[in-house]
């Protein structure tokens, strides 16, 4: 496997190039369901298109406020003076940084694992989501929250268990990248689609009732990922 980056522009989730990024991506949650790692990876398309060096609308410079990366860390600056050892980041959309490498991405797959810039709102939804307008998803909402959080409130550790890739992909969308628009339904495709990629077969009708444990703990391997963050000798 390889990583991909370039300056500019999204990779196809149907691309060489793509499909490499997606592998190196779910080799870094390797304690997490399928079904979870699916849905991070087309949520990650839909916003930074794959692309670890993406910058939002192509157009950031080295002084960036807009969302950086895999999963469009907003704003970049964030990720960038996050102190997270061994970050390589692209800095501009029209040359690249000489120290920059596609492995950026290992970093950024890890400050997303551990949460490390308290991006995650674990109440499954925006506030600037009418209600109103997206009825069907607020009823789904409360459905997820009862199967896969504690009814009110769903944990990131908890999400890396899901073993639903709709439910999945909903979590992820309203707790971490909450879009000003709330694409469920193109996103729930993409996620399939990358689902039967990493497995080969379509996503299984998800268990009913299905059997998670509310408040479970934080999984081992996301626990190690926090450790080496603390050990002075961290390398990626």
């Amino acid at each position: 496997m390889t990583w991909h980056a370039k300056l500019k522009g999204a990779y196809s989730y149907t691309s060489q190039a793509g499909q490499d990024n997606i592998l190196e991506m779910v080799s870094n949650w390797g304690g997490a369901t399928v079904e979870a790692q699916a849905a991070v990876c087309a949520n990650s398309y839909h916003e930074g298109g794959l692309n670890p060096w993406r910058w939002q609308g192509d157009s950031q410079s080295s002084v960036p406020s807009g969302g950086y990366g895999l999963f469009q860390f907003t704003p970049g600056s964030g990720y960038l003076n996050s102190g997270w050892p061994g970050i390589t980041p692209n800095l501009n959309v029209n040359e690249q940084t000489a120290t920059a490498t596609p492995e950026d991405g290992i970093c950024q797959c890890d400050v997303l694992a551990t949460d490390y810039l308290h991006k995650w709102v674990s109440s499954c939804w925006r506030s600037y989501w009418d209600i109103q307008t997206y009825n069907r998803l607020y009823a789904y909402r409360q459905e997820v929250l009862n199967r896969w959080g504690t009814g009110s409130s769903i944990s990131m550790a908890q999400f890396w268990q899901c073993a639903d890739v709709d439910a999945a992909t909903f979590i992820f969308l309203a707790c971490f990248e909450g879009p000003r628009v709330p694409n469920y339904d193109v996103r729930k495709s993409t996620a399939a689609y990358i689902y039967q990629f990493l497995t080969g077969s379509p996503p299984p009708t998800p268990p009913v009732p299905p059997t998670p444990t509310p408040g479970a703990g934080i999984p081992a391997w996301l626990l190690k990922k926090i450790a080496d963050k603390n050990n002075p000798n961290y390398m990626i």
